[in-house]
């Protein structure tokens, strides 16, 4: 008897970043595979239908762009408006302390003293640090949000791809066990497959619950109800290299402007007052505030190497980020060209259309490292970027 042979057919299914293959033998799998919404990392794109998150409806659907997710970080971050709240404060503090200094009243002692040359100074010194680190906060918040998202996208992707491979595994499962039931092949030849699909399932759940716990403290850092649904709508962001042309400019600008140096002249100026103050009323901890002022100028001396070395520091790290991304295409890349060889291998029928499976879930997951390290570099390259202006 002539014996029938099923072919297997491959299908390209648009990936994360160069594409996730998969296999398929009916049409219809097929359809499926290519109605998954791509998101690419080679294009960075924000969807028009959006809405500036409404915090107060639990049951509507939140459709959120990464612009509108960073505009919101104001009103709805929990941190940042205790921050606020903390600043209203200090501004109070301030202005009775002013008050008071404008009063003009008697020096009789080292309360009144203080209150007269030192309280209104410290207040204010306050007050402007917790509003620069506020802006700080902010920036960070705003990496801290960008990452989240980028995150989520990656992830829903993965889930998306998980899905369609399970379902050509199952459909290769259905082939085999037709060719068990025609005398074709043995038993003994599903069990890899069933493995592989056991194992497809313990991703795809890992997957899944890796997205609802990230959505969870995505919600949270924005304040918007967590039983609210939340569909993202913009698509990854473009890997772009940080321009370190003007590399060494940047930095010597970095450490001139670091605002820690006025924060710190400016302490100095304050604990000499108050060592001053302390000393004329014969108070024991003027030593401790003579040490206190030794150890800051000491400080502020050393703020540009400290300064110099946090920043080539994050940019070898950028650089080393660089590499990994680099080797991570590499991988996928050889995934691709195995696939294809492979694939050749099974038209011809020296290779069992099985041994696809392998491959693919590792182009699967190389494609998926690559992408988080898309991630880390563009989060890293912001935070690089913020500590060049902060």
């Amino acid at each position: 008897m002539k014996k029938r042979q099923l072919k297997i057919f491959t299908l390209i299914v648009t990936p994360i970043l160069a594409g996730s293959i998969v296999f398929t033998t009916n049409q219809s799998l097929a359809s499926d595979s290519q109605n998954i919404p791509p998101a690419s990392a080679e294009s960075s794109q924000s969807s028009s239908a959006t809405e500036t998150p409404k915090n107060t409806d639990g049951n509507s659907v939140l459709r959120l762009s990464l612009e509108d997710a960073l505009k919101s970080i104001e009103t709805g971050n929990s941190t940042l408006q205790l921050t606020d709240s903390k600043i209203l404060i200090y501004e109070k503090q301030y202005q009775q302390a002013l008050a008071r200094h404008n009063a003009n009243y008697s020096e009789v002692d080292e309360d009144s003293a203080k209150a007269r040359k030192l309280n209104h100074k410290r207040t204010l010194w306050t007050l402007e640090n917790a509003k620069h680190d506020r802006d700080t906060q902010l920036e960070n918040l705003k990496v801290l949000i960008t990452n989240q998202y980028q995150s989520i996208l990656a992830l829903q992707q993965q889930e998306a791809n998980l899905k369609v491979q399970l379902k050509n595994v199952d459909t290769l499962i259905n082939q085999l066990n037709l060719q068990i039931d025609l005398g074709m092949t043995i038993q003994s030849q599903i069990y890899s497959l069933n493995a592989q699909r056991s194992s497809l399932e313990a991703g795809l759940k890992a997957t899944q619950n890796s997205v609802k716990s990230s959505m969870i403290a995505f919600k949270r850092d924005l304040g918007i109800d967590l039983n609210r649904e939340v569909v993202l709508t913009s698509d990854l962001l473009t890997y772009e290299k940080f321009d370190d042309a003007k590399l060494e400019e940047q930095i010597a600008k970095a450490i001139e402007n670091d605002y820690d140096n006025q924060r710190y002249e400016q302490d100095i100026e304050l604990t000499q007052i108050e060592y001053d103050i302390a000393f004329y009323y014969d108070n024991p901890s003027a030593d401790q505030f003579q040490i206190s002022v030794e150890d800051k100028k000491a400080t502020l001396e050393a703020l540009p190497v400290t300064k110099q070395v946090s920043l080539r520091t994050a940019y070898n790290d950028l650089k080393s980020l660089e590499n990994s991304i680099e080797a991570a295409r590499l991988a996928v890349e050889a995934d691709k060209i195995n696939m294809e060889i492979l694939q050749k291998k099974i038209d011809v029928g020296v290779s069992s259309s099985i041994e696809i499976i392998e491959i693919q879930n590792k182009l699967l997951n190389d494609q998926y490292a690559l992408l988080q390290d898309i991630n880390s570099y563009m989060a890293a390259k912001a935070s690089f970027t913020n500590s060049l202006d902060n």
